[in-house]
């Protein structure tokens, strides 16, 4: 053999190309999911392929990212914050992964299945793009929160003392003041107030019944003294002096005043002024003190609705950026922009593999495909028949023995009426001996 033999005996062939499975370039071929010795073919789409997994690994690392950022603003423990990013990570790679590789080999994508295909990579789009997009304007976004918060907090605490004031009387304005703002405080001094209410009803009645007596005593004083005057007038004598008619109307003056129970009345209306103010001296106490517990309660109220609001939630978030957007135009463009250009690069495989031309690696996999669909048929015929044909040595190896057995059956069938034929002839040769008399 010459040297020249030798050297092409040694040389590596030209196809399949030595195996690359190690490093970052192998790594990133199995996240694209490609067949590696089919690839060893055509060693030249290696770099294509590095490139695809490239794409889908930065898919799963930005949905690393949203879920980082997505937990971290809801204060998650570190232990659990990086484990469940990583895991959300992976879910994403799987479907981008399973998206892409499910095309490998057909020599293309269909437009119905790339319209599904690109609709599923939009949808994980706009899920994983959300959270990154809140953390972006997160400093925009919590001063739009906390604004928020703080007016809707005023508006609380304002329609609480609307609804609950200090006097504890009824609000004068009634509207929005459900059983969430209505405070139960005890003490109120509505009862006092409608106490001295009541009492200063009957003070009023007593000081009409008081100003109708005074009235009349002024009137019949007023008559007899003009009569005593000799003052002229309607019903008067017109005589100076005290005759019989000013005796007489001082004397019903007199009388009037006797049976008119003006002391009784008077007193009554002492006793009223005196439970007023009796009324008004623990009503000016308790007053101060429910006022003091409404306040307080109030307050309470209040603390405890800025404590359910001091970690804002995911609708929270979406609610204030959507309102910058909507104030600020600027704001709306660049989250939108941002929002496509995370659907982007999400969707990006899906595209890559729309837009690229059907590989030879494409080609070379269909073919190992219908090969693969052409040995798995030709295996299952063989074996169909391998099995047929064990079935039918088992048919007949079961009738051969059947025949055994029945053949063994009428054997021994035949030698038990020998014997019995036997047994017949050697009785019937006993009785003819002893017939004849033979000894």
């Amino acid at each position: 053999m010459s040297d020249e033999d030798t050297v092409e005996l040694t040389r590596e062939p030209y196809r399949p190309a030595r195996p690359a499975r190690r490093g970052v370039g192998y790594l990133l071929r199995q996240i694209a999911g490609v067949d590696e010795p089919i690839l060893d073919w055509v060693p030249e789409e290696r770099h294509r392929y590095n490139r695809l997994g490239a794409i889908l690994l930065n898919t799963g690392l930005m949905a690393s990212l949203s879920m980082l950022a997505l937990l971290g603003s809801h204060s998650v423990p570190l232990a659990a914050l990086v484990p469940a990013a990583l895991l959300w990570g992976y879910v994403i790679l799987t479907f981008d992964r399973w998206l892409v590789t499910d095309t490998h080999g057909t020599g293309g994508m269909r437009t119905g299945k790339f319209l599904i295909r690109l609709a599923i990579s939009i949808l994980m789009g706009l899920v994983v793009a959300e959270p990154l997009l809140l953390w972006i304007f997160k400093s925009d976004v919590h001063t739009q929160i906390g604004k928020e918060r703080t007016t809707l907090v005023g508006t609380y605490e304002s329609t609480l003392k609307r609804c609950n004031t200090l006097s504890g009387e009824p609000p004068a304005d009634q509207t929005g003041c459900t059983t969430e703002f209505l405070l139960n405080v005890p003490g109120s001094p509505r009862p006092l107030l409608e106490s001295k209410a009541a009492k200063e009803s009957e003070r009023i009645k007593i000081q009409k019944a008081v100003a109708v007596i005074d009235a009349e005593i002024k009137r019949r004083e007023d008559l007899a003294r003009r009569e005593c005057n000799g003052t002229p007038g309607v019903g008067l004598t017109g005589r100076v002096g005290e005759g019989p008619n000013c005796r007489q109307l001082r004397g019903e003056t007199a009388t009037y005043v006797a049976s008119s129970g003006r002391p009784q009345r008077q007193a009554e209306l002492d006793a009223a002024n005196a439970e007023i103010a009796r009324i008004d001296a623990e009503l000016s106490t308790a007053s101060q003190r429910y006022a003091e517990d409404v306040s307080a309660a109030i307050s309470a109220k209040v603390e405890a609705k800025e404590s359910t609001l001091k970690n804002p939630g995911l609708l929270d978030q979406v609610r204030a950026l959507d309102h910058l957007g909507r104030e600020n135009v600027f704001v709306l463009i660049q989250s939108w922009l941002l929002r496509l250009l995370l659907v982007v690069v999400d969707a990006l495989p899906v595209i890559t593999k729309r837009l690229s031309r059907a590989t030879t690696y494409d080609g070379l996999l269909s073919r190992q495909l219908i090969v693969d669909d052409k040995l798995h048929e030709r295996s299952l015929k063989s074996r169909v028949e391998r099995e047929l044909g064990d079935l039918d040595v088992q048919i007949q190896e079961n009738e051969h023995s059947v025949r055994l057995r029945k053949e063994r059956i009428e054997e021994r069938g035949r030698d038990a009426e020998a014997d019995r034929q036997a047994g017949l002839d050697a009785q019937i040769e006993e009785l003819a001996r002893r017939l004849r008399g033979d000894p």
